[in-house]
């Protein structure tokens, strides 16, 4: 039973309980040394309001519009991979809350769900992310598949042409799916309700990677993706996107004022200031 909750934190507490190890620290730990991931905690704690009295605030709101679209309040869920092995189903529960909420949930290249089983399930179109890949054929693909779910906007990640190595998920031995060790099986058995969900569960593995080159073969997946980021990536990938994607294109990974504007020359429609959540570059 859910007990109290009253701020993030918690949920983060509540996290470390439900889910394995191996999981958990996926979501919460960042790469290398985790420089980046303290800073941007330590930047998100230094933030200050500006604190005015004697105004009426009996209308205030937060409602606004986001690429022309109505929200409650200026805020989208970003697009992570594997929600759907924090927690059976991750995607379309968030998708589902997000939408409940009146703000965008944006669905991930690495999710567990796949595009078309998150658009049968929801009532109003999403966002999709996606990563240019070394198979551009593949990549287009996925883009011809976000305009068949009638996704609202394509956020398309910049900041990841090469990964970075997150040092937790190589001692934990992250694998997708799970691979079953001596360490995390003894882990995994003080995770009842994790391990009853997941077995009752169709969706283990990257949903919307089963037409890859790599399908079918679980065992090489993961060398698969490694393998499709591309250090070769620049503008002229962002124009070719623009080219086979008609809709909102948003371009996520922007942190230099220059990159900003060559940005907005490309015609995007928003820009996402962000450093991966410090689990790239670091």
């Amino acid at each position: 039973m859910v007990q109290n909750i009253t701020c993030i934190d918690d949920l983060r507490a509540l996290a470390m309980r439900r889910a394995p190890r191996a999981i958990f620290d996926y979501v919460d730990r960042g790469s290398y040394e985790e420089l980046t991931i303290e800073a941007n905690r330590a930047e998100l704690r230094s933030l200050r309001l500006r604190q005015r009295v004697m105004v009426d605030v009996s209308r205030r709101s937060l409602a606004s519009t986001m690429i022309g679209e109505p929200v409650s309040m200026p805020l989208a869920l970003a697009p992570t991979g594997l929600t759907g092995l924090m927690h059976a189903n991750g995607e379309l529960l968030a998708a589902r809350a997000a939408q409940a909420a009146g703000v965008p949930f944006t669905l991930s290249t690495m999710s567990i769900l796949s595009i078309e089983d998150l658009a049968g399930a929801l009532d109003k179109p999403f966002w999709f992310q996606l990563y240019v890949m070394r198979d551009r054929g593949f990549s287009a693909s996925l883009i011809e598949r976000a305009k068949a779910a009638r996704c609202s906007a394509l956020m398309l990640t910049l900041d990841l042409q090469i990964q970075g190595q997150r040092h937790r998920d190589i001692k934990n031995g992250l694998s997708v799916p799970p691979r079953l060790t001596l360490a995390n099986a003894l882990d995994m058995a003080t995770k009842p309700m994790w391990c009853l969900r997941m077995l009752g569960s169709k969706r283990r593995s990257f949903g919307n990677l089963e037409s890859s080159a790599a399908a079918g073969s679980l065992s090489t997946l993961s060398q698969w993706i490694a393998s499709q980021f591309d250090g070769t990536l620049n503008w002229n990938d962002v124009a070719w996107v623009r080219s086979l994607w008609p809709g909102k294109l948003i371009l996520k990974g922007v942190l230099d004022a220059q990159d900003a504007r060559l940005a907005a020359a490309t015609g995007c429609d928003a820009i996402v200031v962000s450093n991966h959540g410090g689990r790239q570059l670091d």
